[in-house]
């Protein structure tokens, strides 16, 4: 086992269908070196009742047991302390990689450095950019050694809603600077596309669910207080449950 592919689930079956489709298309010598640890968020309609086709790669499913607002942190953090393989793949539910792209990026994974990818709209593949046309990079995408992961300090779950996932990946590139992998591309789905590829609450849209997470002046508060008391990040703190 070299790379554990570590996704969030929350009310996302026909993402992650599209997910395990995908999976499944991989050769068999990838699927020999890749493990998937999906982590339910306490969704109301479980992960594990989500239909498997035959070829997906190794999988384990575990359940947060406590359906938590803006949980999205601890469901990375318990993915990567439950995660076989020395290597780490984090990325959300809406992002694919192809087979091509595994295969590739199992060829990289040989020095201990954080690796991110560009992107392609699934939509038309076309690249996702950046306002000045640079390749645009996911914040919460990346692949890293597990230990490289835990000596970060893994990602703060008492720091919650959108926009939240920044802090982590400034602590990442605080300890190293990320490499970008041009061979490496992860496929972007949004909602035209796949409905539930965005993970949304009570009703709302994508862009109204984000604005309405948003709490920046109280994120921004805790973390000064850590600062000052010198308290590192909460990492799983919470019930959980394997159920696959």
């Amino acid at each position: 086992m070299t790379l554990s592919l570590c996704l969030p689930f929350y009310r996302n079956p026909a993402m992650l269908s599209e997910q395990y489709r995908v999976l499944a298309s991989y050769a068999d010598a990838v699927k020999a070196q890749i493990e998937i640890v999906l982590v339910d968020d306490g969704s109301p309609e479980p992960a594990v009742d989500v239909p498997r086709p035959a070829g997906v790669p190794p999988l384990r499913i575990y359940r947060v047991l406590e359906d938590r607002p803006w949980h999205q942190h601890a469901a990375r953090n318990l993915a990567a302390s439950e995660a076989a393989g020395p290597w780490l793949l984090l990325t959300d539910i809406d992002h694919v990689l192809s087979a091509e792209s595994a295969a590739a990026l199992l060829k990289h994974l040989h020095h201990d450095v954080v690796y991110v990818f560009p992107r392609v709209h699934a939509r038309d593949g076309s690249p996702k950019l950046t306002s000045t046309g640079r390749p645009h990079a996911h914040i919460n995408s990346f692949a890293l050694t597990k230990r490289r992961f835990w000596a970060i300090g893994g990602y703060d779950e008492d720091l919650v809603g959108y926009g939240t996932d920044g802090f982590f990946r400034q602590r990442v590139n605080a300890a190293i600077r990320p490499v970008p992998l041009s061979d490496v591309t992860l496929i972007r789905y949004s909602p035209d596309v796949i409905g539930d590829a965005i993970t949304q609450r009570d009703g709302l849209s994508a862009k109204a669910y984000r604005k309405a997470s948003m709490n920046f002046p109280r994120n921004e508060a805790l973390l000064a207080e850590k600062a000052r008391t010198g308290k590192g990040p909460s990492v799983l703190a919470f019930e959980w449950e394997r159920v696959l």
